[in-house]
């Protein structure tokens, strides 16, 4: 039977992992849930506040996986006490290991094709794993928090007060705000 909050779990990390795996300059394809793009987003903001602890992380060589599945270990230790700042710490660190490193990092010095080979095939198999280990972990030991936190709905709404607003969204507020000053002259000329 399928589980639709797997899916989606499953869905958001690929959609994130691969997003943050792409080579530098590629376009990156539109996210493909309202949670991903929320988590590129706030992602995005993340990694401009510690752009200096993070970059330390880009292009990291060792067992991603490991680290990751350590990281899960240490900031969320206890199923039942968990939050959305944490999740999200936890992917967005998940991403920023396995982007490329900053120009002028040793690994774009050497211009051996069979490094950067080996690198490429590295990154597709971590994110794969990446996103394997991270959804067995919250499915398995977070479950019960997403779910009472509305799943991954509850996360856009948690980080929805950080997200740009649109210009349609300024253009429908500022509409309702001069029908609602409108009713309200309508009202008072009418009641005097």
């Amino acid at each position: 039977m399928a589980d639709p909050l797997r899916e989606r779990t499953a869905r958001l990390l690929t959609d994130f992992l691969e997003y943050c795996a792409r080579a530098p300059g590629s376009p990156a394809r539109a996210p493909s849930t309202p949670e991903a793009e929320v988590l590129r987003y706030v992602a995005t903001q993340v990694q401009q506040s510690h752009q200096q602890f993070l970059s330390n992380f880009r292009g990291y060589r060792q067992n991603r996986v490991a680290l990751v599945g350590r990281l899960e270990r240490y900031l969320l230790p206890d199923p039942q006490n968990v939050s959305w700042g944490y999740i999200a710490a936890l992917l967005i660190f998940a991403g920023t290991l396995l982007e490329r490193p900053p120009p002028g990092n040793d690994l774009t010095l050497k211009p051996d094709q069979e490094q950067d080979l080996e690198w490429e095939t590295n990154v597709d198999q971590d994110c794969q794993r990446l996103v394997a280990l991270l959804c067995d972990r919250l499915m398995e030991r977070h479950r019960a928090w997403l779910e009472a936190h509305n799943g991954w709905d509850g996360f856009c709404l948690f980080f929805s007060p950080l997200l740009p607003y649109s210009w349609k969204t300024l253009l429908v507020q500022a509409l309702l705000s001069c029908v609602t000053v409108m009713i309200l002259i309508y009202l008072l000329r009418r009641l005097s």
